[in-house]
């Protein structure tokens, strides 16, 4: 007679329970991780700090997974910044002249001809890093608790 007899059934069952929330948290990691690089690309740019503070304390939990975005009540050049713009002339809308501040005081000007921005698109770059760390992301969380 032949017995046959099958061990680990039950450990191989609740790891397959735990891949959802594995998946789940895996996903918020990688989210998270976009979100990390892309306020370090964003604070690349100086200035006031309003780039980066834009983008806000981490991603935000959507219907379908996670957004990162920029308030553009805080900054409302962040789409300039990250994507560029063509040249253009800047002209005062309520006002006879532009100002600026100089180091001896201020400039004036009825116009100004910009040059245009190549822009830096560090939303893009984020998640293309993080999608390369990706692996060591899930590999770290599927080998927590398992």
């Amino acid at each position: 007679m032949i017995s046959v007899s099958v061990t680990g059934v039950d450990s191989v069952n609740r790891t397959l329970g735990q891949i959802p929330g594995k998946v789940d948290n895996a996903i918020l990691l990688l989210a998270e991780r976009i979100h990390e690089l892309t306020v370090d690309g964003a604070q690349k740019h100086g200035g006031t700090g309003s780039l980066w503070r834009s983008l806000g304390s981490g991603p935000t939990k959507i219907a379908n997974g996670w957004l990162i975005r920029h308030d553009l009540q805080i900054a409302k050049h962040a789409p300039f910044v990250h994507w560029g713009s063509r040249p253009h002339t800047i002209r005062p809308k309520n006002k006879k002249a532009l100002r600026w501040a100089m180091r001896a005081g201020f400039a004036f000007a009825k116009r100004v001809n910009h040059p245009g921005y190549k822009g830096d698109p560090y939303m893009i770059k984020a998640a293309e890093q993080a999608i390369r760390e990706f692996d060591g992301i899930i590999s770290k969380e599927f080998k927590n608790g398992t």
